[in-house]
């Protein structure tokens, strides 16, 4: 066995440990969504949709100042439509931030959530008041309170790299919430196994022909439309709007009732209040494993063609 086949194998070996690390996703934002919120279901009239740049979208000069894409939503009573009285109206927030997830991004498999911090503007108002969203660990002060059954436990799930998967990506988180309802810095929700349900396709794939390949959907149902329709949103609303250094595009939605909630915040129905999500994240992988992969098979083809023509390097 060569000395260069040892390397070489050594090599892809160690690549294969790299491609599973730690990626960062962070929330889109653009300047074309300043002032734009998603349609609130709860106005009488109008369905809404909750997905940005759809054609029932809401603005004010005050909303949404760093454009982002990604929104929380709060159904405090779990009122659903068409049981909506007149004027009831959903909270709802934009977002940003980062997500941590250890994971192969190329070859798929299982992953875990490293870490989660996602802020964004709660009121419509100048002050523009934020609401934070973050990772619960085992021993995190939150699972050692009084704030519900959160155990930390968890924060994994699984990624099918591929599209005849359509890129599906799932996960439960274990998260709480600090809204400015009850002060800043106060624990006021709490969630346990949260599902995340959603893709991670890369941006390559964002034309028509790697749509062809796949039927993506928003897994909530919040876009009212076929599949086609929402592949052709995510085209002409999502893709153009990603930094050129985007690599792959995460889209994720979760809905679920707080397993805890402090009754300071006011105004919510415990047993029914739901609070929903859509995530909409793009990663710039660091270039280490390609980096790796590509000098091995570089040496490997050296190697071969010295092989071949009987040549020398270096000179003697």
């Amino acid at each position: 066995m060569s000395k260069l086949f040892v390397f070489v194998t050594l090599l892809l070996t160690l690549s294969g440990a790299l491609l599973a690390e730690t990626v960062t996703f962070t929330l889109v934002t653009h300047g074309d969504n300043i002032g734009l919120l998603p349609q609130k279901k709860g106005i009488p009239g109008q369905s809404g949709d909750h997905l940005l740049r759809t054609s029932d979208d809401t603005s004010a000069s005050t909303w949404n100042p760093k454009g982002c894409f990604s929104f929380n939503f709060m159904n405090p009573y779990g009122i659903w439509p068409p049981d909506y009285p007149d004027g009831y109206v959903e909270g709802i927030h934009s977002m940003e931030g980062t997500i941590g997830i250890d994971m192969n991004l190329w070859g798929g498999g299982s992953v875990d959530i490293s870490s989660l911090y996602l802020h964004g503007q709660a009121k419509p108002t100048p002050s523009g008041d934020n609401a934070h969203q973050y990772l619960v660990k085992p021993g995190h002060n939150v699972v050692i309170g009084s704030y519900g059954p959160i155990d930390g436990i968890g924060n994994s799930g699984s990624y099918a790299a591929s599209d005849q998967s359509n890129w599906t990506f799932t996960a439960n988180v274990d998260w709480y919430y600090d809204t400015p309802c009850a002060g800043s810095g106060s624990v006021d929700m709490t969630f346990d196994d949260f599902q995340w349900d959603g893709f991670i396709i890369p941006v390559s794939e964002l034309n028509p022909t790697g749509m062809d390949a796949v039927a993506l959907i928003d897994p909530l149902g919040f876009f009212n439309g076929t599949s086609e329709e929402f592949e052709s949103w995510l085209l002409n609303e999502v893709a153009d709007r990603l930094p050129l250094a985007a690599q792959h595009l995460l889209f994720v939605q979760g809905e679920a009732k707080p397993g805890w909630n402090n009754p300071a915040m006011g105004g919510w129905d415990p047993d029914h209040g739901v609070l929903g999500e859509t995530i909409i994240a793009y990663a710039v992988p660091e270039p280490t494993t390609i980096m790796f992969l590509l000098t091995g098979l570089c040496a490997l083809a050296a190697k071969r063609s010295k092989e071949r023509h009987n040549w020398h390097w270096p000179p003697e």
